[in-house]
């Protein structure tokens, strides 16, 4: 959640002070955007603002739930995880539709390749990249069905249990496993982007 919450910082500077601003924030996000996206960015400015208030609010809500335990907590590449995301895009889509919010989220996603590239000791790698990009996709989907507002939260809820949506494969530990059970050391991991980490499906039970 740290990292959604630094990318919406980000964003705040860039989308609404623009470049008026010398914040570390904006220079990193303006850093880590292609000049594709950036041009993008500037095409949808207005959309952009939008899914910045979405955004604050989205993170608002997860953090309540996170005080809750809700789903386990704020684990990195757990159920939490997967539940912020598919929360994140079905809000965002709902407000700007389905191509921007999917942008937005590519976006997001190349802003954590650039921290781990500019970082000795990174948490994002290519596994918990494949893993947002799916659970985006969920919630993207989910727009569609045009479910209440009173019932998403257990639909998402329902979605994670029936092992719809994919999480970082762990064990009881919290410790990443490769295909084999096998823990492995944070210290590999954190340090490559290609590594031998594993989805599995959201109902997965690590085993004792």
């Amino acid at each position: 959640m740290r990292a959604l919450r630094y990318f919406i910082c980000s964003m705040c500077v860039f989308f609404i002070f623009n470049f008026n601003s010398f914040s570390q924030n904006r220079k990193e996000i303006i850093k880590s955007l292609s000049l594709k996206d950036k041009i993008w960015v500037m095409k949808n400015y207005s959309s952009m603002k939008k899914a910045y208030k979405i955004s604050l609010g989205v993170l608002k809500t997860m953090d309540s739930l996170n005080r809750e335990n809700f789903l386990g907590g704020n684990t990195e590449g757990g159920k939490f995880d997967a539940f912020r995301h598919i929360y994140w895009t079905y809000s965002l889509t709902k407000e700007i539709g389905e191509e921007k919010t999917r942008r937005v989220g590519e976006i997001y996603e190349n802003y954590n390749r650039y921290i781990f590239n500019n970082s000795d000791y990174s948490g994002y790698d290519s596994v918990s990249m494949a893993m947002d990009l799916f659970n985006n996709e969920i919630g993207i989907e989910l727009e569609k069905s045009k479910i209440a507002d009173s019932l998403i939260f257990n639909e998402i809820t329902n979605i994670i249990f029936l092992g719809k949506a994919k999480i970082v494969k762990k064990n009881t530990l919290e410790q990443s496993l490769d295909e084999n059970d096998n823990v492995i050391p944070e210290e590999e991991w954190k340090k490559k982007w290609i590594n031998n980490r594993k989805l599995v499906n959201s109902n997965y039970k690590p085993k004792q």
